[in-house]
C-alpha cells in the first residue's frame, strides 16, 4: 500500500521512503547495462560494417572494352601436334586462311579455310575443311566446319596464331600458323 505521507515515492512502488543513493545505484547499473550493451553491440556493427564495405568495394573483373585481335590473313602450318607426336614441315605442310566478317563486344566471327597435308602417309592424307570460326577476347576459340567442328583456346602474338583444340577428344590438338 502507498503511504498518504511519503511524497518521494513514485506511483506503484512499494511504500515507504527509498534508501539514500538509490537513484545512484539505478543509474549505475543502468550504465552498467548501457556499457554491457555497449560492448556487445560495437563488435556485431563492426563485423556487419566490415561485411558491408567487402561486398561494397569487392574487386569485380572489369570487362575489356577492346575486342578481340582480327586474326584476318592466310597463315601457313608451323607445327601440328596430336597424340604426342609432333610432325613439322616438310612432313606436315597446311595452309589456314581465316577472314574476320563481324564483331560484336568481346568476340569477332568470320569464315576459315584450312588444308593440311601429312606426307608421312602413303598416299598422303589432305584434310580439307571450311566453314566459320569464333575467336573472343578471353581466348576461347570454337570452329565449325563440314567436316570438323571444334571447341578449345587460342593465342595471337606477333605474327603467329596457335590453336589448341580441346574438344572433340578425337580432334584433341595443337597447330601454330605463322601469318604471311
Amino acid at each position: 500500500m502507498l503511504s498518504p505521507r511519503n511524497t518521494d515515492t513514485p506511483p506503484f512502488a512499494p511504500a515507504g521512503p527509498r534508501p539514500r543513493g538509490c537513484a545512484q545505484l539505478a543509474g549505475w547499473r543502468a550504465s552498467r547495462v548501457a556499457h554491457r550493451l555497449h560492448r556487445a553491440v560495437l563488435p556485431v556493427l563492426a563485423v556487419l560494417a566490415a561485411v558491408f564495405f567487402a561486398v561494397a568495394c569487392e574487386d569485380k573483373p572489369v570487362e575489356p572494352e577492346e575486342p578481340p585481335p582480327d586474326l584476318t590473313g592466310s597463315y601457313t602450318l608451323v607445327s601440328l601436334t596430336q597424340a604426342g607426336q609432333t610432325g613439322t614441315p616438310p612432313t606436315v605442310t597446311g595452309t589456314f586462311m581465316v577472314r574476320q566478317t563481324k564483331v560484336e563486344g568481346q568476340e569477332a566471327s568470320g569464315t576459315m579455310a584450312m588444308k593440311v597435308t601429312i606426307a608421312l602417309d602413303d598416299p598422303p592424307s589432305v584434310i580439307e575443311d571450311e566453314g566459320t570460326y569464333r575467336n573472343r577476347y578471353d581466348g576461347t576459340w570454337e570452329q565449325t566446319g563440314q567436316l570438323i567442328q571444334s571447341k578449345g583456346t587460342y593465342t595471337f602474338s606477333g605474327d603467329t596464331l596457335t590453336v589448341m583444340v580441346t574438344e572433340p577428344a578425337l580432334a584433341v590438338s595443337t597447330t601454330i600458323w605463322k601469318k604471311g
